[in-house]
């Protein structure tokens, strides 16, 4: 089963929805290269689409992703009455059929880094759409799809905005059904941990600290961060401080020295080694390049 890899920010945004109901003999239509991704949700009935050199029989509770710079094609006429949703959406920002390794900028050890951008500061991550999936909560994909549908009757100064957040909520459930980390009590530990790294991330750490907090051993608990977050606690840790110190250097005077403190490091040279370790570049010269 292949995945499709999404950065955001930027989100996939809604395009357009709707239904379609094919009697027996009825085949979906062949297209290339449309410019923008093809959710097909069958909910009765069995749906046969290739895609190149691949193809699938689609039925009801399925989905797939059809993509942008691809051709896709009916491989037969379906052969009872079937009905699916569909729905159009697309994205501006970076999108792979690639597994991203652990050095890409698509990792989720972005996931606490901070992205400037002329002069703007945002928070990248990754998410994973499989291609083709069988839905473990159909009806609740349905559901979402049936409103999507719905708002095109709307006043569109209205529906706009509405389509948009059902979009995402969609994606959200498609990746999340998809994704067995996500519900795992891994994951929930790594997030526990974080959180309680970014909220003393001034405080000292230690591994013996984290044991004692969690009461898990440092090994287990090092695993499920590195399986979340591509990293360490303590690299985690470290990650964080140094982006709340380039979020000081950018909206306040504070000298440098003052700011390393702030963020929890205790030693000026410490600082300035990883924070050149982290962005290749010295915090007096990351304050110069965006503060004029």
């Amino acid at each position: 089963m292949s995945d499709l890899y999404f950065t955001a920010p930027p989100l996939p945004y809604y395009i357009f929805s709707g239904e379609s109901i094919f009697k027996p003999g009825e085949c979906h239509p062949a297209r290339s290269n449309i410019g923008l991704f093809d959710l097909l949700v069958v909910s009765k009935g069995t749906l046969y689409i290739g895609e190149e050199n691949q193809s699938w029989a689609i039925s009801d509770g399925q989905a797939l992703i059809l993509r942008p710079d691809k051709s896709h094609y009916s491989t037969k006429a379906v052969e009872s009455e079937t009905r699916f949703y569909w729905l159009h959406f697309n994205t501006s920002a970076n999108w792979s059929d690639l597994a991203p390794a652990a050095n890409d900028s698509m990792h989720q050890d972005n996931e606490d880094r901070y992205r400037i951008e002329q002069g703007l500061v945002t928070r990248p991550f990754s998410f994973s759409l499989p291609q083709y999936m069988a839905l473990k909560n159909p009806e609740s994909v349905y559901g979402i799809i049936r409103e999507l549908i719905q708002l095109e009757q709307q006043p569109r100064s209205w529906a706009r905005w509405q389509h948009q957040i059902h979009t995402q909520n969609l994606l959200k459930t498609l990746a999340g059904e998809h994704d067995v980390f996500l519900q795992s009590s891994a994951l929930q530990l790594a997030e526990r941990v974080a959180i309680f790294l970014r909220k003393n991330y001034r405080s000292s750490f230690t591994n013996e600290i984290l044991q004692r907090e969690f009461n898990f051993h440092p090994v287990y608990i090092a695993r499920c961060m590195k399986k979340a977050f591509g990293c360490s606690p303590l690299e985690y840790l470290a990650r964080y401080r140094i982006e709340q110190s380039k979020l000081l250097m950018i909206n306040t005077s504070l000298p440098i020295e003052r700011i390393a403190t702030e963020v929890g490091f205790h030693h000026q040279t410490y600082f300035s080694h990883t924070f050149r370790k982290l962005e290749n570049m010295a915090p007096s010269v990351f304050r110069k390049t965006y503060i004029r």
